[in-house]
C-alpha cells in the first residue's frame, strides 16, 4: 500500500490530524506527525528568544521542563542558548506521571529573526531540530524525527506560532501507537505554556531581547 500524501491546506493545519506533513529532512512527511499553533499578543522577537533561551525551557515548558547541553558551538560561554550545532538531552514528561523519558535532540537550523518591515507580509522566521541519531545509536531507517517552528508576525499585531514534529522509519509506527495521543496533547500543552510564558512576561515588562537572540542565532 502506498503512503497517503503529505498534508496542505486545511488539513495541515488541522491540529486532529496526524498525517504526514513534511520537513526539510523528511520531505515525505513520514509515517505520521504531531501539530499545534497558537496566536501570542507578543512580538515575534519575544517568541524567539523564549524558544532559544532553552536553559529558562524550565520555567514555563511542561512537556520538556528541562534542557541538559550536551555539546555546543561555544561551550566555554555562560548563558547558552540554542544554535546550530546545539546538542541536546531533553527531560520530558509524557505525561504528568511519567517524568522519567528523555530525547537526544540537535539542533539543525536557527534562521535569524525575520520582521515583516523588512522581509514582506509572509516572512516566517524557522527553528528546527531533530533526533540525534547518532548520540541514540539509531540509524535513521529505524526511527528519525524532525521538529519544526515558525514564528510569524500576525496581522493587526501579536505572533502566529505553528509548531509540528514529523516521524519516520521503520519504528515511528510503535511510537505512534503508543504515544499519538500524548504527543498531541503535548503539543497542545506546549503552545499554550509558550503563549503564557511570553505574555506573562510581556505584561511585567520583561519581554525577550530579540536583539541578543538574532546575535546568537547568527554566530553560528
Amino acid at each position: 500500500m502506498a503512503p497517503p500524501p503529505p498534508l496542505q491546506g486545511e488539513a495541515f493545519h488541522d491540529p486532529s490530524n496526524t498525517g504526514p506533513r513534511p520537513t526539510p529532512q523528511i520531505p515525505t512527511g513520514g509515517t505520521f506527525s504531531v501539530y499545534a499553533a497558537t496566536h501570542i499578543h507578543a512580538p515575534p522577537a519575544a517568541v524567539y528568544d523564549a524558544l532559544l533561551d532553552i536553559q529558562k525551557w524550565k520555567e514555563w515548558n511542561t512537556f520538556v521542563f528541562d534542557v541538559t547541553i550536551t555539546a555546543h558551538p561555544h561551550a566555554h560561554h555562560t548563558g547558552l542558548r540554542m544554535m546550530e550545532g546545539t546538542n541536546m538531552l531533553f527531560h520530558v514528561a509524557m505525561t504528568p506521571d511519567d517524568r522519567a523519558t528523555t530525547s537526544k535532540e540537535a539542533c539543525s537550523h536557527v534562521e535569524p529573526l525575520k520582521p515583516k518591515a523588512v522581509h514582506g507580509p509572509k516572512a516566517v522566521t524557522r527553528i528546527r531540530w531533530n533526533l540525534h541519531n547518532a548520540a541514540v545509536m539509531a540509524p535513521g531507517f529505524v526511527i528519525k524525527a524532525e521538529r519544526v517552528n515558525e514564528i510569524e508576525e500576525a496581522e493587526g499585531g501579536g505572533t502566529l506560532y505553528r509548531t509540528w514534529e514529523t516521524f519516520g522509519g521503520l519504528a515511528a509506527k510503535t511510537v505512534k501507537k503508543k504515544h499519538e495521543q500524548n504527543l498531541k496533547d503535548r503539543f497542545a500543552d506546549w503552545c499554550a505554556d509558550l503563549k503564557k510564558y511570553v505574555e506573562g512576561k510581556q505584561a511585567g515588562g520583561q519581554s525577550g531581547v530579540g536583539g541578543e537572540a538574532s546575535t546568537a542565532a547568527t554566530s553560528s
